[in-house]
């Protein structure tokens, strides 16, 4: 239970994923497009590199079909996703990053280390690795191992 003197492990895990997500979103919007938000990250987060259904995203992320598709239209229209013929099946569709959402995801991937190195630089590489290292059994031991996080990161 959170109070006052001592947040709730949820409340502090969802702080600190809105905090790094906030500070990514002001950086990628100035850099790509106003359009941006924190909600398309969960298409970029679960797509494939060779391509995935919308199906697929929608169920990754814990989400609607159609609110994926929603998500998946508007990075349609600033470039950074399209959507192409299945090789698989050509009856279906997937979504693929366009040169211009590879280079976001890029540019997303440099301004995520530059938030972990200012994490690093306040909590030292001991705490830093510390951290990453309960994240990872707080998500392991909670998930059952869905997500496939390695049991011990190296850093």
């Amino acid at each position: 239970m959170s109070t006052p003197e001592s947040p709730s492990l949820l409340k502090l895990l969802t702080l600190a994923s809105a905090a790094v997500e906030g500070e990514l979103n002001a950086d990628l919007r100035a850099r790509l497009s106003a359009d941006v938000r924190p909600a398309h990250y969960a298409v970029f987060r679960y797509l494939d590199p060779a391509g995935s259904r919308v199906g697929e995203l929608a169920q990754a992320a814990g989400m609607t079909q159609q609110s994926m598709g929603e998500l998946v239209a508007q990075l349609e229209s600033v470039g950074l996703v399209r959507r192409q013929v299945d090789p698989a099946d050509r009856r279906a569709r997937q979504v693929v990053c366009t040169p211009a959402g590879r280079a976001a995801l890029a540019l997303a991937g440099e301004r995520i280390a530059g938030i972990e190195q200012r994490i690093t630089r306040a909590v030292g590489e001991a705490g830093m690795r510390d951290l990453l290292n309960l994240l990872t059994q707080v998500v392991n031991l909670l998930d059952g191992g869905r997500t496939g996080v390695p049991g011990e990161l190296e850093r």
